[in-house]
């Protein structure tokens, strides 16, 4: 039997990307955990751009972005959220501590908003990648 062993000492290896938008609410890390949740009042097509943006394939224009814990706000109306808490805690996934769940989530999280905010920053400049 093979053992995989999975990096558990940063976001980069719980939640590696390129993320995958599965067509109905979830964006999946490449290692197949889920990482996203979209609501339902998030159109088809800004659920793709956010996943490509957080992907580097592409920037994306928001008004106003926004993060309250670990869901993401725009232009104040939550629209999706950070998901993973039961694989990284949970006995049949990573069963971390609280505190290390915990900071690996926020990292991601962080990293989202840098992101988001660093490609619409560039949209604002007139430097669109895509």
């Amino acid at each position: 039997m093979k053992t995989i062993k999975i990096e558990t000492n940063s976001y980069q290896g719980v939640y590696r990307l390129p993320l995958k938008y599965d067509e109905y609410n979830y964006a999946w890390s490449k290692n197949n955990n889920m990482a996203l949740m979209f609501y339902e009042n998030l159109s088809e097509e800004d659920r793709v751009q956010i996943v490509e943006c957080i992907n580097k394939e592409s920037d994306l224009k928001l008004n106003d972005i926004a993060n309250n814990n670990e869901e993401f706000l725009i232009n104040g109306e939550p629209a999706f959220c950070v998901r993973g808490w039961g694989h990284l805690t949970g006995i049949g996934g990573l069963n971390l501590p609280v505190e290390k769940a915990k900071q690996i989530q926020d990292d991601f999280i962080n990293y989202i908003l840098e992101r988001l905010t660093e490609a619409n920053n560039k949209i604002n400049n007139g430097r669109n990648t895509k």
